[in-house]
């Protein structure tokens, strides 16, 4: 192949957008807001009104798909990062280290999201579930289980989410793989989830987070595919 064609190929490449990672990430978007949305545990409730809250079996079923909305959440992510993780590497070349930076701290928050998805569900599943059919626990485990989700995801989920949106934008910035205006988007989006998450105010750090998902999405979609490295290239000439 002349260098002439294969100019032509990866101007072609540099055309397409990868629907499969933009559609992962907006899967994440909108599970991961809906998860969150849908289940509204009573706040400075009386342990009276909180067990019979819990009693519902509404509110049951409304925390177990909550549970499954967060680990869907979680799996698209996985998805999103691995979208991420191809582009990364054809683009930064060398070790790929920021690029493994990228990758390992958005497994953390998968993890961390996970965690929190059994937080929010295991008393509605232990109650509904066939198997178990367990009776209520007490009012403090009622009122306290719940919030290990919210502290998981609040802290560490976070704040490695912060990190996987700060790696990528300087990795943007360094490579030009999208836009610049995705590094703008991830750099504003890294300094509001780390300002809220230290301010332990995470619900506030959650439009930020999924913003920048959205943004990412779009540069997928419209942005190059996997650039030829520089063994492919010289083969191709």
């Amino acid at each position: 192949m002349t260098s002439i064609t294969a100019d032509i190929g990866r101007a072609v490449d540099r055309g397409r957008g990868d629907p499969v990672g933009a559609l992962a990430g907006l899967a994440f978007a909108l599970c991961f807001f809906v998860g969150i949305a849908m289940l509204e545990i009573p706040r400075h409730a009386s342990d009276q009104e909180l067990v019979a809250w819990w009693a519902r079996s509404g509110n049951q079923a409304t925390a177990v798909v909550s549970m499954y909305l967060f680990v869907v959440a979680g799996l698209s992510f996985l998805v999103l990062l691995v979208r991420l993780r191809s582009r990364f590497l054809a683009a930064e070349g060398g070790t790929g280290d920021l690029t493994a930076l990228v990758f390992s701290s958005g497994v953390v928050f998968v993890a961390m999201l996970m965690i929190a998805a059994a937080a929010r569900g295991v008393i509605g599943f232990a109650a509904l579930s066939p198997a178990n059919d367990e009776p209520l626990p007490g009012p403090d485990t009622l009122r306290f289980l719940p919030q290990i989700g919210y502290t998981v995801t609040g802290t560490a989920g976070l704040l490695a989410a912060a990190m996987t949106m700060a790696s990528a934008s300087w990795l943007v910035a360094r490579t030009a793989v999208f836009g610049k205006w995705l590094v703008w988007v991830g750099a504003v989006a890294t300094v509001a989830v780390v300002g809220a998450t230290f301010a332990l105010s995470a619900v506030l750090a959650i439009p930020a987070l999924l913003g920048w998902a959205i943004a990412t999405c779009i540069a997928l979609w419209r942005g190059p595919s996997v650039a030829p490295t520089t063994n492919e290239q010289r083969a191709r000439t």
